[in-house]
């Protein structure tokens, strides 16, 4: 995986001015010192053929700093129908495959959170709707009507959506969003929602940053989602941290395409990061079948493509304690994964090398330092820095399609996946990017 880190200090590509700007592949290719050329750009979609309909899914941060649920939302191609051509029928479907979909996914450590309309509240949705879920009527309904309330019986649990503040019926969670009125006026209908019903859970959605996150939660909200990506405060530039900077070493001896003997070495004389490399390696999200009990032996099974993948863990983990860590840790490997479907998906050479960006690409908030402090330490090409540090060059619609799906901006999701020429099950490969992403946090913690 991490051979990229090599390949990407060769040649960058220079493009005249006036000339066309150079694809991913033609970046990715360029990045190489053979100077491959990449398979022809997948051709655009021909007019009236079907877009790409990503769905969403959005990490909902809980009072520990962990991922704590799930916000399951239809694609903007399917709502967006309903809203112009309103068809109860097809409303119904779309609802019963979401439903299908949270089944899968839901547990009681990790509920999921749907929206069900009045109008497709008919019999077949609400059998379908899973134990555990949480489920609300959506906006502009305080009160969830009978139907709903039923649920409650079987282990799921109702809420409504911001109103004048009501004593019945009695609730389990309210939803609250940033919107119009900023996080001030959230905490403050918060507050009087609580003098009505004190037992009263509450989420938060839309918070445009981090900071609003966490300030959020500590105000005692159980869920909140927002932006990952985004801070409210200009963060200071400060040396890298100690732990942060050994690590970085480490990838940079991978990039150096350095012997991984030399790196065992220098794990081993670190207590810490032999412990943790020996439960990764042992860990569910590798897989293998017998025991491994030295950092030789981990070294020598994992290889450099999954040593790489443990040494973004580690650069991850090496954070300084904030309340939303862990959670910033596991988005951040669900960026990288997922990046790197769609890198494969688009038949990019070395999808790997779109793994580690989209990992660095909440960097900035994991060390809490400028992105260019952040990354300085590393050798990285020319397109990756581009794209991580001024949004610009052939692989910024990449960082804009997760800045899309962190945000929860359907358009803006339906255009970077036009930018990109992207079609496919986007829903289904950030499932399974957050999957993998909770295997490998618990397995490297």
């Amino acid at each position: 995986m991490f051979d990229w880190l090599k390949r990407l200090g060769g040649v960058r590509a220079v493009t005249p001015t006036g000339a066309p700007k150079p694809s991913v592949q033609a970046a990715t290719a360029a990045s190489k010192p053979n100077g491959r050329a990449a398979p022809p750009e997948p051709a655009a979609p021909a007019p009236g053929a079907p877009q790409a309909q990503p769905g969403l899914r959005r990490a909902l941060l809980g009072r520990n700093g962990h991922v704590a649920g799930f916000e399951l939302l239809l694609p903007e191609a399917v709502s967006g129908r309903l809203r112009v051509k309103p068809e109860v029928g097809a409303a119904v479907a779309h609802h019963l495959a979401l439903l299908a979909s949270a089944s899968l996914q839901v547990t009681a450590l990790r509920p999921v959170l749907i929206t069900l309309p009045a109008d497709v509240q008919r019999e077949a949705v609400l059998a379908a709707v899973p134990a555990h879920a949480w489920v609300w009527p959506g906006p502009g309904t305080a009160v969830p009507d009978d139907r709903l309330l039923a649920l409650r019986e079987r282990g799921v649990r109702v809420g409504a959506a911001d109103g004048p503040p009501l004593r019945s019926p009695a609730l389990d969670f309210l939803v609250l969003q940033a919107a119009a009125g900023g996080v001030d006026t959230l905490l403050l209908s918060a507050q009087r929602w609580r003098e009505q019903q004190p037992k009263l859970a509450l989420v938060a959605l839309d918070l445009p940053n981090l900071d609003e996150m966490e300030r959020v939660l500590r105000a005692g909200f159980v869920l909140v989602g927002g932006q990952f990506g985004r801070s409210a405060r200009q963060l200071p530039a400060r040396p890298l941290g100690t732990a942060a900077h050994r690590v970085c070493e480490l990838m940079n001896h991978l990039a150096l395409d350095h012997d991984t003997a030399v790196i065992g070495q220098a794990v081993a004389a670190d207590v810490s990061l032999t412990y943790r490399l020996l439960r990764y390696a042992n860990s569910p999200a590798i897989g293998l079948n017998r025991g491994v009990e030295t950092v030789d032996q981990a070294v020598m099974v994992l290889g450099r493509a999954e040593l790489g993948r443990w040494l973004s863990v580690m650069l991850l983990s090496a954070a300084e304690s904030r309340q939303a860590g862990r959670a910033l840790q596991e988005a951040a490997l669900a960026r990288g994964r997922l990046l790197e479907r769609v890198a494969a998906q688009l038949a990019v050479p070395d999808p790997g090398a779109f793994f580690t960006m989209g990992l660095l690409s909440l960097i900035e908030q994991l060390l809490q330092l400028p992105m260019a402090a952040a990354l300085a330490p590393l050798r990285l090409s020319e397109p990756v820095l581009d794209a991580l540090l001024r949004r610009q060059g052939p692989w910024a619609p990449m960082l804009d399609l997760l800045d899309a799906l962190d945000g929860a901006d359907t358009l803006h999701i339906e255009q970077a996946c036009q930018a990109l020429g992207l079609q496919g099950p986007l829903a289904q490969w950030q499932e399974e990017a957050w999957r993998w992403a909770g295997e490998v946090s618990a397995g490297a913690a």
